[in-house]
């Protein structure tokens, strides 16, 4: 990492720290669910004052012009906070893809559009996830598919069937195209980019909201008293909570990793990793955070199942743990019986 990427990463990380503590913090999040709807237009328009949404969009399109490798600490971010709103799919997933079509007619104006806070964007990547997260709330669904053809679709022009979602501050919805769309162009490229910025964006929130897990029940075992001591102090508890933060740290770390040169040979496999680790550290954490925190976690009043229930979506999103270690380990097993038959 060059000096001038780190400092811009702190830049960002610094600056989007400030803006979810000030705007989307538990009373946000609490007002989003009792209106039952996730995503804030005032929210979202913070973030595109904030150069935040427009971060991946080239300067000539009205944005910064940066690089995934700029975007580690704000995924994380958006995870810790459990912000309700799509911005890995529009500002991560949807800048790229319309950003790889520049000769589409349209693709200035809707860049523009989303630089300007104007345009949510879902992705269809059946191959990769069977819904779209905030489908509902988006102004353009692009549908990916594994072999590169990238086609898009209005809201009046597809089946948008709104699903029971285990976390409803990340709400998924099944999408079924009732017509062709519009095919902006065929790019295998473009398509392995996507689902790695997808794998890789989702273990960096996922990392993030495991963080919060561990600082929360580190909080409560502090100021929870047993036998007139911190339940914090009893060594079990100790052991239990350093397991899961050693987990969360090799996670963080991973999950930042994927973020790096995507161009790079092997940044799929870096990104299914992180995403395999990033999801067996966050299910730790949820386990022993529920536990820990006992009957008070268990409840509605208390805050710990923001977190609880967006590791459980973020965990399926974009290939489970299960689906990447499988993947992997088929991958390594190929290229073992190639360098024994050669």
């Amino acid at each position: 990492m060059t000096a001038t990427l780190d400092m811009d990463r702190r830049q960002l990380e610094e600056v989007t720290a400030d803006l979810l503590g000030h705007y989307s913090g538990l009373d946000h999040l609490r007002a989003r669910l009792d209106a039952g709807e996730a995503h804030s237009p005032q929210l979202w328009k913070r973030f595109a004052e904030t150069g935040l949404v427009s971060a991946l969009v080239e300067e000539e399109r009205g944005g910064a012009g940066l690089t995934p490798q700029h975007l580690p600490g704000v995924l994380h971010a958006m995870g810790y906070h459990a912000v309700p709103e799509p911005f890995l799919e529009t500002a991560v997933l949807g800048a790229t893809v319309l950003g790889a079509f520049p000769d589409h007619p349209e693709s200035s104006a809707r860049l523009e559009a989303l630089a300007e806070g104007e345009l949510i964007v879902g992705i269809r990547s059946s191959h990769l996830d069977p819904y779209v997260a905030f489908g509902a709330n988006a102004d353009l669904v692009l549908d990916v598919t594994s072999e590169g053809r990238v086609t898009v679709y209005r809201p009046e022009e597809l089946d948008i069937e709104e699903l029971n979602a285990v976390d409803p501050l990340r709400p998924v919805t099944r999408v079924t195209p009732r017509g062709s769309g519009e095919v902006l162009g065929t790019s295998s490229e473009t398509a392995t980019l996507v689902s790695t910025l997808a794998v890789a964006g989702a273990a960096c929130q996922l990392a993030g909201a495991a963080r919060r897990l561990v600082d929360l029940t580190v909080e409560y075992v502090n100021v929870r008293h047993q036998f007139g001591r911190p339940v914090g102090s009893f060594q079990a508890v100790k052991h239990k909570i350093a397991d899961v933060a050693v987990g969360v740290d090799m996670a963080e770390a991973a999950a930042a990793s994927a973020l790096g040169d995507l161009d790079q040979e092997g940044a799929a496999r870096r990104a299914a990793v992180a995403k395999a680790y990033a999801g067996q550290a966050a299910d730790h954490a949820n386990v022993e955070a529920l536990q820990l925190h006992g009957g008070t976690g268990f409840t509605w009043e208390y805050h710990l199942h923001f977190w609880l229930k967006r590791v459980m979506s973020l965990s399926a999103a974009y290939g489970t743990t299960t689906t990447h270690r499988r993947a992997l380990a088929q991958s390594l097993l190929t290229h073992m019986s190639k360098e024994d038959r050669g």
